[in-house]
């Protein structure tokens, strides 16, 4: 029984042993994996540290030295009367005071939907009828009035008082909207744009109607008004349609000009409308730094979420997006624009370092960035119709046979890169397009009728 009892008390012992062994295994184990996923935790805030610290090249930041670099423009500000257009029956102070009121709205409400007045409420708002106005793709408009006027002249019924305020807004030098991005999504409201393509109809049914002096003064006017725009715009919409307002009425212009004798004597209002453009109205560096800040107020509305601090850094994100935009104000695109040649685009091409802290920053900098060469090819495209105009009214005034007269075309109607030619049958005057991307269907030349 001794012997029993003692063999049970060495199993009974070896079995603790092996149980202690067993637990201090485990326990080793254990160990081994926190100090594991320490040594992990700690290499991961170094990674994040080391990301959040990576600097930022040069380059980089003199891009986003040039887009947060913006210079008021001098002259009168039109974008009260642009931001009331649809409404009749209002002085200059009271549109002034209704913008005023919007703006305290959107201070208090930044809601991205939030585009109608407050007139609204109160007056009656002008419609536009998209096929009351001319395209600005070069089809023919006088074709389209005159095969069917009375319903042009039905489209503008009532469009009186809209069509005094289109031609005062040739008189404003700059359109800065109040509805600054600070502390919103990012997106503010907008003018309502449709409304200035109607005033390119009406011209065009003075111009049939008889009314030659009141055809080309307007659409002069209108020219002026979208060069304005272009310029003096704040985002890149601004300079889109600007640029939309001056193709529709260069291209009406061509069509009345070759209907009428070579001699005509143009409307005071057409001197400067008429003007080749400098590079600072082709420039997009104003409009670029209208989207560099709603891409910043984007940021800084994302960084108030729970969290978002850890995957977004503001720094680096602003850097990036600089990287799409900050091309159109560096100095090297103004000598390529006065040289008429294509200015090189930016965006951003691959992930550094940075974006290890930056996941979301880096997401959205390469989801916003598209290739802008087309704008920046659309705002020259518009200078090279301006010169094609000037080309067809000068040439249309020489004694000689057109291809003689255009070998001594003077320089400010043509470009070292675009010089204008006859078309194959003689009856048009074109240059190359350099926008590619016409989703229109555009032909890939730029032409006026002789």
């Amino acid at each position: 029984m001794r012997i029993v009892a003692a063999d049970c008390a060495g199993l009974r012992w070896k079995v603790g042993a092996g149980a202690r062994q067993g637990t201090d295994a485990v326990l080793r184990i254990l160990r081994g994996v926190g100090w594991a996923l320490l040594g992990l935790v700690v290499l991961v805030v170094l990674l994040w540290s080391l990301s959040r610290l990576w600097p930022m090249p040069a380059a980089q930041r003199e891009q986003v030295r040039w887009l947060e670099d913006v210079r008021p423009l001098p002259g009168k500000d039109g974008f009260a009367l642009l931001w009331t257009l649809p409404f009749d029956g209002l002085d200059r102070a009271q549109r002034e005071a209704a913008l005023a009121e919007d703006v305290r709205h959107w201070q208090v409400d930044p809601a991205p939907d939030r585009t109608d007045s407050v007139l609204a409420a109160t007056h009656p708002e002008v419609k536009v009828d998209s096929q009351g106005y001319c395209r600005s793709t070069g089809e023919s408009c006088l074709v389209k009035v005159r095969a069917d006027t009375a319903q042009f002249r039905a489209a503008h019924a009532g469009h009186e008082g809209l069509h005094e305020r289109l031609d005062a807004l040739a008189d404003a030098d700059r359109f800065d909207t109040p509805f600054l991005p600070s502390g919103s999504p990012g997106i503010y409201p907008w003018p309502r744009y449709q409304t200035l393509m109607d005033a390119s109809g009406v011209h065009a049914l003075a111009f049939v109607r008889g009314d030659v002096p009141a055809a080309l003064a307007g659409s002069c006017r209108s020219v002026q008004v979208g060069r304005r725009l272009m310029r003096g715009g704040n985002a890149l919409i601004d300079s889109m349609i600007g640029a939309a307002m001056v193709r529709a009425n260069v291209y009406l212009l061509a069509e009345m000009l070759a209907e009428l004798p070579p001699g005509q004597v143009l409307p005071a209002a057409c001197e400067s409308a008429l003007q080749p453009m400098e590079a600072a109205e082709q420039s997009l560096c104003r409009a670029m730094q209208g989207e560099f800040a709603m891409s910043r107020a984007a940021i800084d509305a994302s960084l108030q979420q729970t969290g978002a601090v850890l995957m977004l850094d503001r720094e680096h994100t602003l850097g990036r997006f600089a990287l799409n935009l900050g091309w159109a104000c560096d100095p090297a695109a103004t000598r390529l624009l006065v040289a008429d040649q294509p200015v090189a685009t930016g965006s951003v091409r691959s992930r550094d370092f940075s974006c290890l802290s930056n996941r979301v920053g880096c997401v959205l900098s390469d989801i916003a960035a598209p290739t802008y060469r087309s704008y920046a090819a659309r705002s020259q495209d518009v200078a090279a119709l301006l010169r094609l105009l000037g080309a067809q009214r000068w040439l249309r005034q020489q004694a000689d046979a057109p291809e003689q007269a255009l070998q001594r075309l003077p320089a400010q109607w043509r470009s070292s890169t675009r010089t204008p030619v006859l078309s194959a049958d003689g009856r048009h005057l074109q240059v190359p397009r350099r926008e590619a991307d016409m989703l229109d269907g555009s032909e890939p030349v730029l032409s006026v009728p002789l």
